[in-house]
Formats: C-alpha cells, sequence, structure tokens
C-alpha cells in the first residue's frame, strides 16, 4: 500500500512584492517561480524565509506546521497555499493630502469635494467639525455664513434644522446654555418674546382664544406668568389658555359667545393627536359650564336655560353649510354631550325639588325672625345634596345685612335649616 505524501501549507507574504498577483494562475505563476529555492529549505530551522527577486521587490514564505514538513523537501513533496498577506490598501484616500502626493486614511466624507459624486474625503487631520453637528468637511471646504464669513455652528433650530451654518456675529446663545446656538430666525421661533407689554420672558404659550366662525387661533405669544388659564373642563385638565385682552373681555361675552368659544377649544383640541386622544376630549358637563357662567359672567342660569343654549347652537350648526371637518367634529361633540346634558338637567330638577324645601324653611326663618326685607329679596339658586350646599341669590346691597357680623347671622340660619347656605358669586 502506497503512503500518501503529506501537505505542506504555506503563507505567502507579499507585502514586499510590487506585482501582487490578482488571480490563480498568476499565484501559481509566481509559486513555480519559488518552488525550486523553497525545496532547499529546512522548515524545521527557519519557519520563515525571505526570498529576493530584485526589482520585484521581496517574498515571504512561511511555514505554517514546520514540525510535519518530510525532511528532506524534495520534488514529490507538496504544498498547499492556505493564505496571502498583502499590504494594507487605503481605499478611502484624503482629497487634501493627494494634491500633497501623500495618501492618508479618510474616514470622513467632505460635501464639498463631493461634487454630487462622492468622492470627496478628509482624514483626521484636515476634517474640520462646526457646532451642532458630526458633519465633517476639509478645510477647503468649510461651511461659510451667509454673510461671507466663516461659519461656527450648525444652527439646529425649527427652520435650518442643521442645514445651515453660521458666523458668531449671527448667532444668539441658548438663553440657559450658552454651548447651544441658533441663527435669528430659529431663536425667535424657539424662544419667542411674550407679547405682553415690557416682559422679557419667553412666549412659549400661545392664547387658544378662536370662535367657530373663525378657527384660527388669536395665537398671541405669552410666557407662563402672562397667561390667563381658562379651566373649562375642570380643575385636574388644562383649561384654556388666553391672552390678557381675550381674558379681560370673557366677562362682557353673552352666555351663548362663552359656549361657542368653548365647543371651539374643545373641538380644536379633538383634532390633535390619535383618534385615541381625540375620544377622550369631550365638552364639559353643563353643570360645570354653569358654574363657568357664574365665575366669568356673574350670571346664574339653571340647568334647562344652558341646555337649551347648547341645543340652540346645535342647531344653528347643523344649518351650516359647508359642513367641513370642524364642523363635524363640532356636530360630533355636541351629539355625544346631550346625553350628559339630559342627565345633569334631571339631577337638576331632582335636587330642585329638595332644595326648594330648604329654601322654604329659610324664608320662614327670615320672617320669624322679623327680616321680612331679606325674606322677600333671598331666591333659590342650587342645591348640592353631596354637600349639603343651599345656594341662594342676595342683592348686592342686601349681602352684609344677610350674612352679619363676621357671618354670624348665617351661621345661625344654617342650625336652623339643617343645610349650609352660600351666596351666590352673581
Amino acid at each position: 500500500m502506497t503512503r500518501e505524501t503529506p501537505v505542506v501549507p504555506v503563507t505567502l507574504d507579499l507585502r514586499e512584492f510590487r506585482d501582487v498577483p490578482r488571480s490563480t494562475d498568476a499565484c501559481v505563476s509566481l509559486w513555480e517561480r519559488l518552488e525550486p529555492a523553497v525545496l532547499t529549505l529546512d522548515p524545521q530551522a527557519g519557519p520563515r524565509v525571505r526570498f529576493d527577486l530584485g526589482d520585484e521587490g521581496e517574498v515571504g514564505v512561511w511555514f505554517l506546521d514546520p514540525a510535519s514538513a518530510p525532511r528532506p523537501l524534495g520534488a514529490t513533496t507538496r504544498f498547499a497555499i492556505r493564505g496571502v498577506l498583502e499590504a494594507p490598501e487605503i481605499r478611502h484616500a484624503c482629497t487634501t493630502c493627494l494634491t500633497a502626493h501623500t495618501t492618508t486614511y479618510a474616514p470622513y466624507k467632505c460635501p464639498g469635494c463631493d461634487e454630487g459624486r462622492r468622492t470627496g474625503r478628509a482624514c483626521e487631520e484636515h476634517a474640520v467639525f462646526l457646532e451642532g453637528s458630526l458633519r465633517a468637511s476639509c478645510l477647503g471646504h468649510t461651511p461659510v455664513c451667509r454673510c461671507g464669513a466663516r461659519a461656527k455652528v450648525w444652527c439646529g433650530g425649527p427652520k435650518c434644522r442643521t442645514r445651515t451654518a453660521w458666523c458668531e456675529t449671527h448667532l444668539r446663545r441658548h438663553p440657559g446654555d450658552p454651548t447651544v446656538a441658533y441663527c435669528e430666525d430659529c431663536y425667535a421661533e424657539r424662544f419667542p418674546a411674550c407679547e405682553h407689554e415690557h416682559c422679557t420672558g419667553s412666549g412659549y404659550i400661545r392664547c387658544e382664544h378662536r370662535t367657530l366662525s373663525g378657527m384660527k387661533p388669536c395665537g398671541r405669544r405669552i410666557c407662563t406668568e402672562h397667561a390667563r388659564r381658562w379651566q373649562v373642563y375642570g380643575s385636574y385638565n388644562r383649561g384654556l389658555a388666553l391672552c390678557t385682552p381675550h381674558h379681560l373681555r370673557l366677562s362682557s361675552t353673552p352666555p351663548e359667545g362663552l359656549i361657542d368659544m368653548i365647543l371651539a377649544g374643545t373641538v380644536a383640541r379633538s383634532s390633535r393627536g390619535r383618534s385615541a386622544t381625540r375620544r377622550r376630549v369631550q365638552l364639559p358637563r353643563i353643570s360645570i359650564v354653569r358654574h363657568i357662567l357664574i365665575n366669568t359672567r356673574r350670571a346664574v342660569l339653571d340647568m334647562e336655560a344652558i341646555d337649551l343654549l347648547f341645543t340652540a347652537l346645535e342647531q344653528g350648526l347643523r344649518g351650516r353649510t359647508p359642513r367641513d371637518t370642524n364642523l363635524s367634529t363640532a356636530l360630533d361633540l355636541l351629539s355625544r354631550h346631550r346625553v350628559s346634558r339630559r342627565e345633569d338637567v334631571e339631577r337638576f330638577r331632582k335636587q330642585h325639588v329638595e332644595g326648594r324645601g330648604h329654601y322654604d324653611r329659610l324664608v320662614q326663618e327670615l320672617r320669624r325672625g322679623g327680616r321680612y326685607e331679606l325674606a322677600e329679596a333671598v331666591e333659590f339658586s342650587d342645591f348640592r345634596p353631596r354637600s349639603g350646599i343651599l345656594f341662594v341669590r342676595v342683592p348686592e346691597r342686601l349681602q352684609g345685612l344677610f350674612r352679619g357680623k363676621g357671618g354670624s347671622s348665617v351661621r345661625q340660619l344654617e342650625q336652623r335649616v339643617g343645610v349650609k347656605i352660600q351666596v351666590e358669586r352673581g
């Protein structure tokens, strides 16, 4: 049985060889030139040897497993080239260095050198970075400001979005972080000035005053100090932000106008965000609207009257054409609001009956005490069974007499009637 000759694995070191073979045939041809000299070697005496090929450079042969190689090597010895070492090739060379006849690896692309072909590169030494972005450029294409001066910062504001660079002269530093800067336009957008007279604060809040006939909001910029929140959605929800002029006009706006503003503001809020968020935005219950009217206009209306205001508004809107998205949203809100309105009206009627009983006892107590003018002037307003509060309306000129010194008269009446008594603001 013929014993198979072992294969001698080698690696060619071509890092100093100028004409590196690029095909299998070229590699075999080079080995055939080296093999006669390789056969004269003892792999165990020196696992790495180099051959001088004159002008072509040097070629190294590495024996990967010298101990297993036959001794001596002969014509029947088989070799296997397991690997080839080549000199590193710089595929991305610095454009600036190339002009100086040097080749340096350039990890950064320079848009100015590219000219649309993505060939421009910059090395570590020639790469230029501006504040605000990791975008690089070479020394010759450093971004310039619109005024022609060398730029310092890429503006990351809402208008520039790091696409425009500016010099220090045309930058405004962040009021709380001087390491961040914006151009004038982006600064004005990001940190708008409060439009309240003589205010130096930032107007982060926009006035939300709008009506259904003109859904475009006031938009006046106001800071947190001068913004007025109209709490139309209860104490735990964010109210409508109003500037000072529109907030001052609330007291002179008729009830139907206030309800129009509440509906318009709710329509605007329901149009923001996802559909799930839109479903959660609802008109305030008319029990809340009643107190809104009391606090805003000093007008005390019963639930039936407020319900009629909403009904009249809905009927008027249904006659409008064309029906756009805002109008459709308003009608949808009013349609869903009808159920809670009916509940509040029914509850008000039941409370009205119970409250009227407390009111009648109050009038009797006033007459029993000889306070006939008050007995004739006091009017029933509302009753809260849960808190046990009877709300009454008393003419302003008689309120002091009704309350008594330090509220003593009211406390006596509360003990006799059996409920808390509170004078309605309006």
